[in-house]
């Protein structure tokens, strides 16, 4: 009997430590390197050159779905590069996108939430219809099918007592569950003349940050380096973390970053202090083959801006496995957007770039991955 309550106890000991992993900042097998090798690069779409584009949206056989912020559009493009057609432009009329953020694939159909709900298009962009969305709206960060999705606020903003929630919600009947609720503070709000200023800046805001894959979620407050998995009825599977010092940056840094035309000095001082003195730890979570991929942001106080130069690599049970850079050619870099505009799908990565001569481009590399074993 002693025998058995020890090893039940070893087990338990066990299982406490395998759900609840705590990373020191050194991967445990190093550096990995992508390889990256490119297939093919573009500056336009038929006849329009590229502006901003802000969210790109891959499919597992390559066809590449970009909404470009500038042009005010969402361009298609085949797995060589090849421009399909262009569709859901900014407009109210049947077809056209108020506020658009991520694009999503599922089942063969577009879907692009916005404004004026969500807009489903077929995989060749022709508008199907909107869903609008009944009540309290919601925020869909991820498509489960086509009926279902998962919510979640960003920021603090329109929170009572900043508590926001994780929800599963099923946009044809109506029917949702909470899946997890957190704490959220009102970073990034400027107070000035009365008026109440919301501001997302990629490296200062914590956001709440989420991933998915195979009926897992991975989520958490991009403040702190620490993330959560769960099933889709909040049952927690485990949760891993990152002992990483935060980086410090001072008020005198931030009104430099800050600074802009449009914001007065009283402003500008007030969007200062409404940040905290800390960047965040990352700024997106991926899955592939197996394999947790959270992408950390690097802030440039020269180009004000984030940039996507590392991502840490976790093993399925939230080891630090790998750490990996992002390196272009020389005359290549980065063209931030806080959407995702740096997509990997199908051991391919997909990104928009500016060559030395600010010309804004998508890229799209080979590159090698590590395997989930």
């Amino acid at each position: 009997m002693k025998t058995r309550k020890l090893v039940l106890i070893i087990f338990l000991l066990s299982f406490f430590f395998l759900a609840n992993i705590q990373n020191p900042d050194k991967p445990l097998k190093g550096e990995w390197d992508f390889k990256l090798k490119k297939i093919w690069e573009i500056d336009r779409a038929g006849d329009d050159v590229f502006g901003r584009p802000f969210s790109l949206m891959a499919t597992e056989d390559g066809i590449l779905y970009v909404y470009d912020t500038a042009n005010k559009i969402n361009y298609i493009f085949d797995k060589d590069g090849n421009f399909i057609r262009a569709f859901a432009k900014s407009g109210q009329g049947p077809g056209e996108i108020i506020g658009q953020e991520f694009t999503h694939y599922v089942n063969g159909k577009v879907y692009i939430p916005a404004m004026n709900g969500i807009n489903l298009f077929t995989k060749d962009g022709v508008y199907i219809q909107t869903v609008k969305q009944e009540g309290r709206p919601l925020d869909p960060r991820i498509f489960l099918s086509n009926d279902e999705i998962i919510s979640a606020p960003k920021t603090a903003v329109f929170l009572p007592e900043g508590k926001g929630k994780i929800i599963r919600k099923n946009i044809k009947t109506g029917d949702e569950a909470v899946i997890s609720e957190f704490s959220v503070q009102d970073w990034g709000m400027a107070h000035s003349r009365g008026r109440v200023i919301d501001m997302i800046s990629i490296g200062f805001s914590p956001l709440m940050t989420l991933g998915y894959s195979e009926g897992r979620l991975y989520w958490g407050m991009s403040s702190s380096y620490k993330i959560n998995v769960t099933d889709l009825s909040g049952k927690k599977i485990s949760s891993f973390s990152l002992k990483r010092k935060s980086k410090k940056v001072s008020n005198r840094f931030k009104k430099k970053y800050f600074k802009s035309p449009n914001f007065p000095d009283e402003m500008l001082a007030q969007i200062a202090d409404s940040f905290p003195d800390r960047l965040t730890f990352f700024h997106r979570i991926e899955v592939h083959k197996g394999l947790v991929y959270v992408f950390v942001p690097d802030v440039d106080l020269e180009s004000k801006s984030a940039k996507i130069k590392q991502i840490d690599i976790f093993s399925p049970d939230g080891k630090f496995l790998y750490c990996a850079y992002i390196k272009f050619e020389k005359n290549r870099h980065h063209l931030f957007s806080p959407l995702n505009n740096l997509v990997i799908k199908n051991k391919h990565l997909y990104a928009v770039l500016m060559d030395e001569d600010d010309n804004v481009l998508i890229a799209k590399y080979k590159l090698s991955l590590p395997n989930g074993n």
